[in-house]
């Protein structure tokens, strides 16, 4: 193997869209991670597959419009890749806000670490849990052989290429919208059940405060209804994963 220009720039574009994929992508794209860490990330991945990618990625150019043009496609690329596996987590977070909203726990706010956005405690949770699952599932394997496998089937990205992209965003999200509604499904209904059985007793005897009643017993039964269904987590975040995959099929022609 010589280190020819070919070579170098092969790892250059490499190393490009891993570091942008890395920089949103779950865990490695935490405020707190060390940059260190990310930067030997980076070069371990992209010292790792260039030589198996070089033949899809061409010869260098001999302009350097072409050269800049080339960059910037990777960087976009490697953008799309880890903000659709990080929309995996958000709709965890985003049911754990639903959640937090029907116990009345949506005033309790904490700084997440990972994202430096305060939210509520149990989307909180259901972040980190999900982000747990999405590592001992090797979840993050799947995002590095998609990674690998862009070069071959992602086409250039320009103007023609936004209306796939956009069909792909929006149906990706719509995905995952319904995703976040499942997992809260359980606590939404036992709300449903309390809130509806608090009416009935409000109606029939009006002098008991039920909202001071109902608050407790909506707060009880859904956190009984939220530890039914944690082991629906994995399987929640196993599609979540598939529905990013899908998301960037549609929307770059990955296979």
């Amino acid at each position: 193997m010589s280190f020819d220009s070919a070579l170098l720039y092969s790892f250059l574009l490499v190393f490009v869209r891993c570091s942008a994929m890395l920089l949103v992508s779950p865990m490695f794209g935490a405020q707190n991670s060390p940059v260190q860490v990310r930067i030997f990330t980076t070069l371990a991945i992209a010292g790792a597959l260039t030589c198996a990618l070089k033949p899809s990625i061409g010869p260098a150019p001999t302009e350097l419009y072409a050269l800049a043009a080339a960059v910037l496609k990777e960087a976009v690329a490697g953008i799309l890749i880890g903000t659709f596996m990080s929309l995996v987590l958000q709709a965890a977070q985003m049911a754990g806000s639903i959640i937090d909203l029907q116990m009345g726990l949506s005033m309790s706010q904490e700084v997440n670490p990972v994202t430096g956005v305060p939210v509520s405690v149990i989307a909180q949770f259901k972040y980190m849990l999900a982000l747990v699952i999405f590592l001992t599932s090797n979840c993050h394997h799947q995002m590095i052989i998609a990674f690998a496998r862009s070069y071959e089937t992602m086409p250039a990205l320009s103007y023609d290429t936004l209306p796939a992209l956009r069909t792909g965003a929006v149906g990706f999200v719509g995905e995952l919208s319904l995703l976040a509604l499942q997992m809260a499904a359980p606590v939404l209904a036992v709300s449903m059940i309390v809130d509806a059985g608090l009416g009935i007793v409000n109606k029939a005897v009006p002098q008991i405060q039920a909202m001071l009643v109902g608050l407790p017993a909506k707060m009880i039964l859904g956190m009984l209804a939220l530890s039914l269904g944690l082991p629906a987590m994995t399987g929640a975040v196993s599609s979540g994963v598939g529905a990013a995959l899908r998301g960037l099929a549609h929307t770059t022609g990955l296979r």
